[in-house]
């Protein structure tokens, strides 16, 4: 840590960055997460976290596309139940649509499919609730070995040097592994924990809209009443978020 400010390795222009101190702190944050929470796990957290953006477009417009294309469904379906449903269960795949309409394709009644859906709504919220849990203990432990590294500093520096410059030097760097700490924590992790978790919130109410609108398909209410319930649906539940 000291040797990079005292030889001045790094460029005056980027004074503030110091990569004995980055080090620590990403080495402790990689130390704890990995020790703590299984290996597949860690890694599904972090590949999920670069997707956070692309993930993050659940807003009304989209809403109001889903039930324009569950009206389309209704339509399909009241034509010929057997082959539509069929077509929309092979052509939605793996995504939560295909499920339903392969839970709908076997002829699960209306009261076995709301609880086989809301089971898997609630898995994949819980499995999403877990890594953004592993996010979030990233930030959380990022000061400590922040202030971890600065008291190693510290005791280096302190038992080490005898000029006042060299010291005043070495004491400003190892003070920055206590701001790359915060600054990691406080302004990456925990922050991007919090919207993984808005996200996983908006997913939840959109697939349970989705699930809202098959079950009156398969209730075989009318276009107007699809309609009328999934925007009230919408309303009263987005004001939660």
């Amino acid at each position: 840590m000291v040797g990079f400010a005292q030889y001045n390795m790094i460029p005056s222009k980027y004074e503030f960055l110091n990569l004995p101190s980055l080090a620590i702190v990403f080495g402790g944050i990689s130390a704890s997460v990995f020790i703590s929470y299984p290996f597949k796990k860690v890694i599904v957290a972090l590949r999920e976290s670069t997707r956070l953006f692309s993930q993050s477009n659940i807003d009304d417009q989209l809403l109001e596309k889903d039930i324009e294309k569950v009206l389309e469904w209704q339509k399909r379906i009241r034509i010929d139940k057997i082959k539509a449903v069929s077509e929309l269960s092979e052509e939605y795949g793996n995504r939560f649509e295909g499920y339903l309409f392969s839970i709908l394709d076997t002829n699960y009644s209306t009261e076995d499919l709301r609880e086989l859906a809301e089971i898997n709504i609630q898995e994949t919220f819980t499995r999403q609730h877990q890594i953004n849990q592993i996010i979030a203990s990233m930030g959380k432990t990022a000061p400590v070995f922040g202030m971890l590294g600065t008291l190693f500093g510290l005791i280096v520096i302190l038992s080490g040097f005898n000029e006042m410059d060299s010291l005043l030097t070495g004491l400003a760097a190892a003070l920055m592994t206590t701001l790359y700490g915060i600054v990691i924590g406080n302004f990456i992790f925990i922050p991007m924990a919090k919207k993984m978790n808005n996200i996983a919130s908006l997913q939840f109410f959109r697939e349970k809209l989705i699930l809202e609108g098959i079950l009156l398909i398969q209730q075989q209410k009318s276009s107007l009443q699809i309609y009328d319930k999934l925007k009230a649906h919408m309303h009263r539940t987005s004001q939660q978020f």
